[in-house]
């Protein structure tokens, strides 16, 4: 396609300028800009009835049935030459907007940001071979044989896509397009509507409008300087190809990493912001040197890094969005900037006969909106990203996304947790009190006056309540809290204590919750007490997620940081219930001890991450170690993503995590983008190689062998392994895998 371009570039410049004077060139500029209009709204229409395929294939078809007409009098004839540089110049919009319609339905955003810029080399390797090519062909051929070779080339495009796969969805319900209006119309609307197709089209208009005046510069000044036809297609065909092969180093070796480390809003810049700096040395120095340079740089960036990135802005909008207004952008949009740079030339030169070289000051203001709509861009291509990722998500309690409704698991799957959690379960299952666990002489040591370093206060509770809330029996201790109209603060220590009794425990909670900040001071201690409990520590977060104020809040942000991942686990649940339920918060920088939280937390779960992966990439049967490191680890990577919901975007991280669950790949690379951009650097780092599209090098390259991932874990609280059949089992495997 891009062979075909350059080709036709030479070409029609060269056969215009011989026939035409170069100050005409404005009239031809704005030819193009008119007659775009109807033929794109024609375009449109039919990408929007019809599979982008076969409409870019008759585009071809067309295109080169009008070549084969004008070949044989493009050359002789001043009307067929002005012919001859329309149709080639219409043909070219339509052909690159619509290949890049169809490349975009196969890649989710992901795939678009590796791959095209790799797609866009294979261009930039046609802009080199056929403009370093072009003063040979001319010297071996006639005008006459070089134009029938464009013919010869878009064969060789329509075989290249009539070998791509079938689209498996060529055209949803959603994509028709509706009523009967025009397709300009319609394109003009939405784009005016959609601040992110908006801003595209400021960009493109931005980089056409400085285009074309760089454009006229630079061929007032080649003309001034070459005087023959021959040598003029020499120059340009030189030019062409110098510029495609720094075009093709810069997606080589550049494009993908700039992309990937700068962004979105950095890549665009740069484009304007060279240029910018080109336009002011015009200014003091208008030669063919700097012309040519400036336009070099104008020529390569923009069909490299520039093109790329342009690409990849359409991909996260809907299918159907983008085909109705991709190419109105490409096309109508484009040329009308183009015509209204001509129109600067026209006024400031052929009019009223100015220096040239004072078009770079319009050209710097046009490149200084450019630079700040490029800005625009990176926060716009977030909003949309993560309004894509929300509205793509799953709804309702099947979506795994909703992390603040998750069943709490324990995290260690110690024989004891295990125990307690499906007691807890069955017992809210039954509706009834279900025996107590061994873990009640545990409890024993919060004694009656309740924490250590807190008064009890005054009683307001009878003796035999209380002795009946400490029974060992479940239905006596069910009796005794019936009996109490008005919890106080005598009665908190026995119901502290409760919590650590399967059975009972959930109406502890409940009185708990309703006594408000009564029991704060009680809870928050014990909460944050590496020492306590562990069965009541991590049944307190429920309490905090329902009631108690600022002090319950500041508690479960620093039980973010305890040892115990079961803990952790429930003080961000807590924290994501209290915020729906719009309770108070804790006047300290949240944010940043969130933060702290979740760098700690990467650091700690990344053995639990590691040894799942390399599980899982062995392929391992061996069920007591694979299946607990299967849900820890998804344990754990629940966890962080609820985290991360409690300091971004949470329908967006929701959303985030349920397309990282899922198998939907443009789910996937939707989340794995958002994330990319949202994410401060150090943490997508650690993140990345566990959920990220890393390659099989760079996954083997961040993971560790597995013996020190073990070792790892056997030194956290967090391992895996603590009974003596756990290490047998991690023994064997060690053995069958190390």
């Amino acid at each position: 396609m891009l062979a075909f371009s350059v080709l036709a570039r030479s070409l029609r410049e060269s056969i215009y300028i011989t026939v035409f004077p170069v100050e005409t060139l404005p009239y031809i500029t704005a030819a193009v800009a008119l007659l775009s209009v109807p033929v794109v709204g024609l375009f449109a229409r039919q990408l929007g009835r019809h599979d982008p395929r076969r409409v870019l294939i008759t585009i071809v078809l067309v295109l080169s049935l009008g070549i084969a007409v004008l070949s044989p009098v493009a050359v002789d004839l001043a009307p067929a030459s002005v012919a001859f540089y329309l149709w080639t110049v219409l043909g070219t919009l339509l052909l690159t907007s619509g290949f890049w319609v169809v490349t975009a339905e196969y890649f989710p955003l992901r795939g678009a940001k590796r791959l095209f810029g790799v797609i866009g080399a294979g261009g930039t390797a046609g802009y080199m071979v056929m403009g370093n090519s072009t003063a040979w062909l001319e010297e071996r051929l006639t005008f006459g044989f070089l134009i029938p070779a464009l013919v010869l080339i878009l064969a060789l495009f329509l075989l290249t896509q009539m070998l791509l796969p079938a689209l498996e969805h060529a055209r949803g319900p959603d994509d028709a397009v509706q009523g009967g209006g025009s397709a300009i119309r319609e394109g003009l609307a939405l784009v005016w509507r959609t601040p992110h197709l908006r801003t595209i089209a400021a960009i493109v208009a931005s980089a056409t409008i400085a285009s074309t005046l760089i454009d006229y510069q630079f061929k007032e000044l080649a003309v001034a300087s070459l005087t023959t036809r021959e040598q003029l297609v020499g120059f340009f065909g030189a030019f062409y190809g110098w510029t495609g092969a720094l075009s093709l180093a810069i997606q080589l070796l550049l494009a993908a990493r700039i992309m990937a480390s700068g962004g979105i809003a950095i890549t665009i810049a740069i484009l304007p912001s060279i240029l910018l700096l080109g336009s002011a040395g015009l200014v003091l120095i208008p030669s063919l040197l700097v012309a040519t340079l400036v336009r070099g740089a104008d020529n390569s960036l923009r069909k490299s890094l520039h093109r790329s990135a342009l690409e990849v802005l359409y991909v996260p909008l809907p299918s159907a969005l983008r085909r109705k207004t991709k190419t109105f952008v490409d096309s109508v949009v484009d040329a009308m900037a183009g015509g209204l740079g001509a129109a600067i030339v026209f006024f400031w030169v052929t009019l009223s006969g100015l220096p040239s070289r004072y078009l770079s000051l319009f050209a710097m203001a046009v490149l200084g909106y450019f630079v700040y709509q490029s800005r625009r861009m990176g926060k716009l291509y977030r909003q949309t990203i993560s309004r894509q990722l929300v509205e793509g998500g799953t709804p309702g309690p099947e979506g795994v996304a909703r992390l603040d409704q998750s069943v709490l698991m324990s995290a260690t799957f110690s024989q004891v947790d295990i125990k307690s959690a499906l007691a807890e379960i069955r017992a809210e299952a039954a509706g009834t009190p279900a025996p107590a666990p061994g873990n009640i002489q545990a409890a024993e040591a919060i004694g009656p006056e309740g924490p250590p370093g807190f008064y009890a206060g005054s009683t307001g509770a009878s003796e035999d309540v209380m002795r009946r809330l400490g029974s060992s029996s479940p239905a006596e201790v069910v009796e005794a809290m019936e009996e109490v109209d008005v919890w106080t603060e005598a009665h908190v220590p026995a119901l502290l204590r409760l919590l650590a009794r399967d059975a009972l425990s959930r109406r502890a909670v409940s009185v708990l919750g309703g006594m408000r900040d009564i029991p704060t001071p009680y809870l928050a201690s014990e909460l944050t007490n590496e020492g306590g409990d562990f069965v009541i520590r991590r049944r307190i977060p429920r309490v905090f997620a329902r009631s108690g104020g600022e002090d319950a809040d500041a508690a479960l942000l620093d039980a973010l940081t305890a040892s115990r991942f079961e803990i952790r686990y429930r003080a961000a649940s807590a924290l994501m219930s209290r915020r729906s339920g719009d309770l108070p918060e804790a006047e300290i920088d949240r944010g940043e001890i969130i933060w702290r939280a979740i760098r700690a937390e990467l650091a700690r779960e990344r053995p639990v991450w590691e040894l799942q992966r390399l599980l899982d990439s062995w392929g391992s049967e061996e069920d007591l170690v694979s299946g607990r490191a299967k849900h820890r680890g998804a344990l754990s990577l629940k966890h962080t993503f609820r985290l991360l919901s409690l300091v971004l975007e949470p329908d967006a991280v929701r959303a985030a995590y349920q397309g990282i669950e899922s198998n939907d790949d443009r789910l996937l690379s939707l989340a794995l983008e958002y994330l990319e951009q949202v994410l401060p650097a150090d943490v997508r780092d650690r993140l990345w190689p566990f959920i990220g599209d890393l390659t099989e090098r760079q996954q083997a390259q961040a993971i560790r062998p597995l013996n020190k991932v073990v070792d790892d874990l056997v030194k956290t609280e967090a391992t895996l392994f603590q009974s003596a059949e756990d290490r047998e089992a991690l023994r064997r495997l060690l053995e069958e895998d190390s």
